[in-house]
């Protein structure tokens, strides 16, 4: 790991406690007894891999874990629904489609506006800098993907543009420049704004609900029960689906599976017209956490 990548990690790690600590009591205990109610990972008789391991933490880290975990498989739900949304409604994208969809998740989370989800989405955006240290060694500059550091300062600043009070503390430690600091609330429009006309004509009308989009959750392999779990009894796939439901008009049936896929992945299939969150990723951000967890303690 280059230098560069440690401190990039070691700042996030210090970014946790602060995000954790600013928020009130009620709010570090949201995704955990509100969006996840608290999980029995007794799941089986013999527990495999990661179900064994969240087995032995403490209550309170295992509470952080979930909420790193919540924050990056929400976010990641809300990126994959923006594929299909240009995908179904036919909408144009300019630029890259990746960067379109990565603004619509952060925009999307930072209109809820309550500091539970600014959380979740912090949790999110830290994500991507822990994950570009892991990948440091196989950058691909050809990808269709920004490289993650990338994703994750896009996110900052967007987060800064909607609300400086709230985030321009944690954009400092995470040394995003004074000038670029500057320019995040005309990101932030931009994207927002952008988002709001080209979906206007889909629009539902207040109450109307379209019944579009089926949820299905799948068996999961050795070691995924507790992810599995957590997923169903959390409805963070429902949360999504029922948001978008109630707001756009969407011409065909959808569906949003969990399910396993033989890597850590999430993707949208235009052809079959179902979106798939493997419990892989899911196993794999509880991964990162339990790094984390064993460099800070």
């Amino acid at each position: 790991m280059g230098n560069s990548t440690f401190r990039f990690l070691l700042l996030a790690l210090l970014a946790l406690p602060v995000l954790q600590a600013s928020a009130p009591a009620s709010s570090r205990a949201f995704v955990a007894e509100n969006i996840a109610p608290p999980v029995a990972l007794h799941v089986s008789q013999e527990l495999q891999g990661l179900d064994a391991e969240l087995e032995r933490l403490k209550h309170e880290d295992l509470q952080e874990l979930l909420d790193f975990v919540a924050g990056n498989t929400l976010f990641t739900l809300y990126h994959e629904a923006g594929h299909m949304l240009i995908s179904e409604l036919e909408l144009p994208v300019l630029g890259q489609e990746e960067d379109a969809v990565d603004n619509l998740a952060t925009v999307t989370m930072l209109g809820a506006d309550t500091e539970d989800m600014d959380l979740l989405l912090s949790h999110a955006m830290i994500g991507w800098f822990l994950i570009a240290s892991e990948n440091y060694e196989d950058l691909v500059f050809y990808s269709e993907h920004d490289l993650d550091q990338q994703r994750g300062y896009q996110m900052l600043c967007l987060m800064v543009g909607a609300d400086e009070a709230a985030f321009a503390d944690l954009a400092r430690d995470l040394e995003l420049p004074e000038e670029r600091l500057e320019t995040c609330g005309f990101d932030y429009e931009q994207s927002a704004d952008s988002w709001e006309i080209v979906t206007a004509p889909y629009l539902r009308e207040d109450g109307e609900r379209g019944n579009r989009i089926r949820v299905r959750h799948g068996p999961p392999g050795p070691g995924q029960a507790s992810m599995a779990l957590f997923l169903k009894e959390s409805e963070l796939m429902e949360i999504v689906a029922e948001e978008l439901d109630d707001l756009y008009k969407l011409p065909e049936q959808v569906t949003f599976k969990a399910e396993v896929c033989g890597e850590e992945n999430a993707f949208w299939d235009p052809s079959q017209r179902e979106m798939t969150l493997c419990y892989e990723l899911m196993t794999g951000f509880a991964d990162i956490y339990l790094d984390l967890l064993t460099l800070r303690n």
